[in-house]
């Protein structure tokens, strides 16, 4: 609703050069704007006054590029570049550059709004989490956790273009995506200017026709000690979006994660392995139905959505390694 608020103010002033009037907000906007007299109203009261001064053509290309910079699925397919306002901006684009960013700082989850619409932004996240109980690891990365509904703290909403360059897109939905504490860091994609280090095309966050990709991992160079295997990770997508798989390895780190991940893990996971398929419960059954089954567990583990990578890893791990599953089965009997 913040959003859609703003973006109806901007809508009304294209057109209008006379004196600031109240009518410009929407009536549920005006209980909002009246609460935040400085970080909103006087703002937007120095953004119009600059506006109004301006030729009819700047204004219209203004109050568009803060529209189309929110049309988030268009940017995505590389169809629109959204202006880009960084803190170095001056005048007119930092007035709206300080704007857009204090109504997800200091707006959307202020008391004001609380009020006025009875609800938190813990609030929405429980809600979201609630239409999406099946979603546990980070749809992001595929190896992170997600907070349940049921946790007492929530996961980050992460600005997919970030909102300290993009602020125009601050309070839009469609730009906040849920990801765990590790894809919103700093040390991974931080402020990193999305569309900067992408291909020109990058998923759609809400595409609602998303066909689940597939990873392989293979061993270029084997070792006896799992953790310093070198491997070459395979990406493919049904829907044939090789830019995109691109972009999202750029932005998120993707290979150096999925790498060190499986080095860390996978000798764990071959344990398992080979304790199942040498479990005395299992001695009954032939030792290839063994594996089959211990297999198929793990796959239906990537069905429920509890594991992305460690079948891949696995199966890239009992097909190139030599020496690595040697030395871990020999340990097993020392």
């Amino acid at each position: 609703m913040l959003h859609d608020f703003v973006i109806q103010f901007f809508d009304r002033i294209e057109h209008e050069t006379g004196p600031f009037d109240n009518v410009f907000f929407d009536p549920d906007f005006y209980d909002i704007v009246r609460r935040h007299p400085k970080i909103v109203k006087q703002p937007l009261i120095d953004i119009y006054s600059i506006l109004r001064r301006l030729n009819q053509v700047t204004r219209t290309t203004i109050c568009h590029q803060i529209k189309d910079s929110n049309n988030i699925e268009l940017i995505c397919s590389g169809g629109y570049s959204p202006v880009l306002l960084d803190s170095n901006v001056k005048g007119l684009k930092k007035l709206l550059r300080d704007f857009f960013l204090n109504l997800y700082d200091q707006v959307l989850d202020g008391n004001a709004f609380r009020e006025k619409f009875n609800t938190t932004l813990l609030e929405h996240f429980n809600k979201f989490r609630k239409i999406n109980k099946n979603t546990t690891l980070c749809p992001t990365c595929g190896i992170g956790e997600l907070k349940m509904e049921e946790s007492k703290t929530r996961d980050q909403y992460d600005h997919f273009l970030p909102k300290s360059l993009y602020p125009f897109s601050s309070v839009n939905f469609e730009n906040l995506i849920l990801c765990c504490k590790e894809c919103n860091s700093f040390d991974v994609k931080g402020d990193k200017d999305t569309i900067a280090i992408s291909t020109g095309h990058l998923f759609y966050p809400f595409d609602l026709n998303h066909q689940k990709i597939s990873v392989s991992f293979d061993i270029i160079t084997d070792n006896t000690k799992p953790e310093q295997i070198v491997w070459d990770i395979n990406y493919f997508s049904p829907d044939g979006k090789v830019d995109e798989i691109q972009s999202w390895r750029n932005i998120y780190d993707i290979d150096i994660r999925y790498s060190d991940f499986a080095k860390g893990r996978v000798e764990k996971w071959y344990r398992f392995y080979w304790e199942y398929i040498n479990d005395s419960d299992m001695a009954h059954m032939p030792e290839e139905d063994r594996k089959i089954a211990c297999l198929k567990a793990l796959e239906l583990d990537e069905k429920l959505n509890l594991s992305f990578i460690r079948k891949p890893v696995l199966d890239g791990f009992l097909r190139d390694s030599v020496l690595a599953r040697a030395q871990i089965e020999a340990n097993v009997y020392v």
